[in-house]
């Protein structure tokens, strides 16, 4: 009897050990996935002030969706494409672009990002001109892909404040 009271303490220290481990593992993951969204939301932002249009997309799923304040959904990569770099001889100009992620939720291959927007931009095409000052909240659904990789599956806009300029 005293046999098994002396390994019960064992088992119980190694099973503690085991399992602080595998939580320091997961933690260890999520913050891996957690650094790779907020890298993901840097080119982002970064791809809209260099107007790169294929650093941009290169962010989102073949079957993504972004739902733009007051518009109505736009699926896949090539509307995607049509909407925001359309082949009509217009011109966008990203005067400034800040964004600040509030919080970001990763669920398995999901994961989730909340983030402020301060978007200063102007439109040009044949005598038609404007520009918009919009500051928004924006939810971003990101997906886990097979080789790890993350990518954005879907993406919502809210203007808080927008005045053109």
């Amino acid at each position: 009897m005293k046999k098994i009271y002396k390994t019960i303490p064992i088992i119980f220290v190694a099973i503690l050990i085991w399992s602080c481990d595998d939580a320091k593992k997961r933690d260890s993951l999520l913050n891996t996935d957690k650094l790779k969204i907020e890298r993901i939301h840097k080119r982002y932002v970064d791809g809209w002030l260099e107007m790169d249009k294929e650093k941009i997309l290169e962010l989102f799923e073949e079957n993504a969706r972004i739902q733009p304040n007051r518009l109505g959904p736009i699926e896949g990569k090539l509307g995607i494409r049509k909407f925001w770099f359309p082949n009509d001889s217009s011109k966008t100009i990203i005067d400034s672009y800040t964004s600040e992620i509030i919080n970001i939720t990763v669920l398995d291959t999901l994961a989730i990002s909340t983030h402020t927007s301060l978007l200063d931009w102007s439109y040009q095409k044949d005598t038609i001109g404007f520009g918009m000052i919009q500051k928004g909240i924006n939810t971003t659904i990101y997906r886990k892909q097979a080789d790890s990789s993350w990518k954005i599956w879907r993406s919502m806009w809210t203007d808080i404040y927008s005045k053109k300029k």
